[in-house]
């Protein structure tokens, strides 16, 4: 769904490493209430494999991290599955962003305020958050002093510049907006969003055409629903298949407001689509092809901006402007997000809420691609 793009670093967990796969281990030497359950990794999938990668996981006992200055605690009640998650961790994303191992998987949380760092004022224990943890800080090599993130776990600490209020909203469900949210915000606007070469990003109008390469992703779901709240035409690509509630991906797509949805496995969008000058084309699929073609629909240096491709053939297509990002997670954009949710703008799906103990086989679902919307796990409801 995107990758995640902080100013401020979490706090690194650490603890002694396990070596049995999916099963708990307790470290008995700390007392109780200074540890947490979490599940951890401790090396990529074999030639970054992400099935092997899942297989690898191990629910541990580890510390619970403190809150520093200018970060709250947070005790998780919800945490959200990305695909960002699993090609993180089974190392398919090394040379963009590398883990530090053990490694905590998951970036989206919902939760409440259970200690804030020194100089807190804008939050209080007991506060109902939301936060997208970032990932800029903790997936380097070497790893930072206090590097990983970690969704994946009872306790998760946070930078307030990256956190926002969820009053008001069910957990199990705002759960769903950060990251995903946070990257077609900014795609399609810019907001605190840049490109690698730090160009600004979307900046769609009413009247405009918008095409989404891959509209039933949960990214490609927000930004229909953003696109078509400022007055854009938006076609999407997107199959018959069936999603895990018997809705086709293309009927899920129209539902959100697509005015035009083609089905990629019988048609090429290029050749349905020439000629038809759009205005911004959205890529979360990363397709070579795509990019080689865009220009056939594209007016002549228009963007074409992707969170799936990072390493595109630029003499493939001279017509197009070229641009990729990580989100960037931060407050004020996730604001306006919550704003719209609130005000009945913004849907959130939600697939499935499965347990804690379950988050190999919420990764392995998410791996599947037929989820009707966010996988949510339930930690501490």
């Amino acid at each position: 769904d995107g990758v995640s793009l902080s100013d401020q670093p979490t706090r690194r967990r650490t603890g002694d490493h396990s070596t049995t796969p999916n099963a708990p281990r307790t470290h008995h030497h700390r007392h109780t209430h200074d540890m947490m359950k979490a599940w951890r990794t401790h090396a990529y999938g074999a030639e970054g494999n992400p099935a092997d990668a899942i297989a690898k996981l191990v629910l541990e006992e580890v510390p619970i991290p403190t809150a520093g200055v200018g970060e709250i605690q947070v005790k998780v009640s919800h945490a959200a599955v990305n695909p960002i998650d699993w090609k993180l961790f089974s190392g398919g994303l090394h040379g963009v962003a590398p883990c530090a191992h053990p490694y905590i998987p998951g970036f989206d949380i919902a939760g409440t305020v259970s200690a804030v760092g020194e100089g807190v004022t804008t939050f209080a224990v007991g506060d109902s958050v939301i936060a997208d943890l970032g990932l800029c800080e903790t997936c380097l090599d070497p790893a930072p002093a206090a590097g990983n993130c970690g969704a994946f776990a009872e306790f998760a600490v946070v930078s307030t510049s990256l956190a926002v209020a969820a009053a008001g909203l069910e957990e199990a469900i705002a759960v769903a907006l950060p990251l995903a949210g946070l990257t077609a915000l900014q795609a399609l606007f810019t907001r605190s969003g840049r490109s690698f070469t730090g160009a600004t990003l979307g900046d769609l109008k009413a009247g405009q055409k918008l095409l989404i390469l891959g509209g039933a992703t949960l990214v490609g779901s927000y930004a229909t629903q953003l696109a078509k709240n400022v007055g854009a035409h938006v076609c999407v690509t997107a199959s018959h298949n069936k999603m895990s509630d018997g809705v086709t991906k293309s009927d899920f797509c129209k539902a959100l407001g697509a005015d035009e949805v083609i089905d990629y496995k019988s048609t090429k969008w290029f050749e349905a689509l020439a000629g038809k000058d759009f205005d911004l084309i959205f890529d979360s699929i990363g397709d070579q092809e795509d990019w080689a073609n865009a220009s056939q629909v594209l007016k002549k240096g228009c963007d074409f901006i992707s969170v799936a491709n990072f390493g595109p053939d630029m003499e493939a297509n001279k017509e197009s402007t070229f641009k990729n990002f990580l989100l960037k997670s931060v407050d004020s954009d996730l604001t306006e997000l919550v704003g719209m949710v609130k005000a009945g703008a913004l849907k959130l799906p939600v697939d499935s809420v499965m347990d804690f103990k379950d988050v190999p086989a919420a990764l392995t679902k998410s791996m599947g691609m037929q989820a009707a919307g966010k996988i949510v796990i339930k930690i501490n409801p």
